[in-house]
């Protein structure tokens, strides 16, 4: 979790586990497979204790190189498209689907809160 600073403030602790693969098809499109797994504890806005949560996410990341591509690569069904430059921070990359994948306001179901 340390080499994440934003989702630390979110996580009380934690593991993830992340992998990352790029790709090429057939007509040299370039894409990412993420694969992120874990289980965190996330503060429970109900009762203000912990509440494990798991994550797991695999998505496959197409990457674009200009605004064009990125609005042809987004129209299809199998994944979705960033726009890509020269460089990409795989850190800051993982650290958003984390973030997207968490609830907005973490709770335990009704009645689970521990007493």
């Amino acid at each position: 979790m340390s080499a994440f600073p934003r989702l630390a403030r979110e996580f009380t602790q934690g593991a993830l586990f992340c992998r990352v693969a790029g790709q090429t098809d057939q007509r040299g499109g370039l894409s990412l497979l993420l694969a992120i797994h874990g289980e965190v504890e996330l503060t429970c806005q109900r009762c203000l204790g912990g509440m494990r949560h798991t994550v797991q996410i695999e998505r496959t990341l197409h990457l674009a190189r200009n605004e064009t591509e990125l609005e042809r690569l987004d129209a299809l069904p199998d994944g979705d498209a960033i726009l890509a430059g020269e460089k990409l921070n795989l850190v800051d990359l993982v650290e958003d689907e984390v973030l997207l994948s968490l609830p907005l306001a973490a709770m335990h179901a009704e009645g689970e809160c521990p007493a």
